[in-house]
């Protein structure tokens, strides 16, 4: 176990940020681990030099060098933005990898909003209008496709949610050799185009690296059903945002459902404001009361099985 933890973890989304209960708690689980919660980035910076595992929202390259018993770098988020490799290799990170559940509850309620239209209802209860006839063309979940672009541990834990109301799930991802779990069908990469023929629901939880921009771009939309949705639950730069918004106004999508953009949030004059049939999220389908408590626990059992500990 490592001796002395440093917590960083202010945030102004209020999930994100821990209490202090969450904080004993996990003091609580971790038994002859000092734990050092901050506030500020100068107290952090202060108190950086005795760490030996830290838990940040941001970390800079250059504070790896103020920190000399720094040897674990924890981070909760899954994506590898906040946290950048230490230059010199000494200090190995780590990521979130508990978003997938709460993901998964986001996916299944955007897709049941787009198939059960209640973007319709809504405009009619706008409108003080009580119409019935959009519901008759409705189809049950159970039986359609969902094609998850990305089928790493985010996309399988979708994909759990998803199949528990009789969705069928497919996944696409880069290795086709490793296990995937809960896809009756997995192509690779170069099978995109085949695979979204298939679907009437696209989705991406890509991370945003070498390779993903654009994935979905004018091409693919024509590739898509024109009955079926896109949605974006993995980062911004996978979707030609452009595009997009073109295919949606020819009628060549049903919808769209976007909860991360590029860049975040949208201009003013973006068109994704007015695009027709896209609702858009602020990058929340991870959000939830409980989601430090989900990533403490996580975070707990990482420390106690680290191989290195430290006197």
């Amino acid at each position: 176990m490592l001796a002395r933890l440093l917590v960083w973890l202010s945030h102004p989304v209020p999930a994100f940020e821990p209490t202090s209960a969450q904080l004993a708690s996990l003091s609580a689980q971790l038994p002859g681990c000092e734990l050092v919660a901050v506030q500020t980035e100068p107290e952090f910076l202060q108190a950086l030099p005795q760490a030996h595992a830290v838990v940040v929202w941001r970390f800079l390259p250059e504070w790896y060098a103020r920190a000399p018993q720094l040897r674990h770098a924890f981070t909760p988020s899954a994506g590898r933005e906040p946290l950048p490799a230490d230059p010199v290799g000494r200090v190995e990170r780590h990521f979130g990898r508990f978003h997938g559940a709460l993901m998964g509850e986001s996916l299944l309620a955007m897709i049941t909003f787009m198939n059960r239209r209640l973007a319709d209802a809504l405009g009619a209860q706008a409108q003080r209008r009580w119409d019935r006839s959009p519901y008759s063309r409705i189809r049950r979940l159970r039986g359609q496709v969902v094609l998850l672009v990305g089928y790493g541990a985010i996309g399988q834990a979708c994909a759990r949610a998803l199949s528990s109301v009789g969705l069928v799930v497919h996944g696409l991802r880069r290795d086709v050799t490793r296990p995937s779990p809960g896809a009756e069908r997995v192509f690779a990469a170069e099978q995109l185009h085949a695979a979204l023929g298939l679907a009437d629901h696209v989705v991406c939880v890509l991370p945003a690296d070498t390779g993903t921009d654009h994935f979905l771009d004018a091409a693919a939309f024509t590739r898509i059903k024109s009955s079926a949705c896109v949605y974006n639950l993995g980062r911004g730069n996978a979707i030609d945002l452009d595009a997009l918004c073109v295919a949606l106004s020819a009628g060549q999508l049903a919808g769209a459902f976007l909860d991360v953009v590029s860049p975040e949030p949208p201009a003013a004059d973006s068109p994704l404001w007015t695009a027709p049939n896209l609702y858009l999220t602020p990058h929340a389908s991870a959000i939830s009361a409980e989601y430090l408590d989900l990533y403490f626990e996580e975070l707990a059992r990482e420390l106690a099985g680290l191989a290195d500990p430290i006197p």
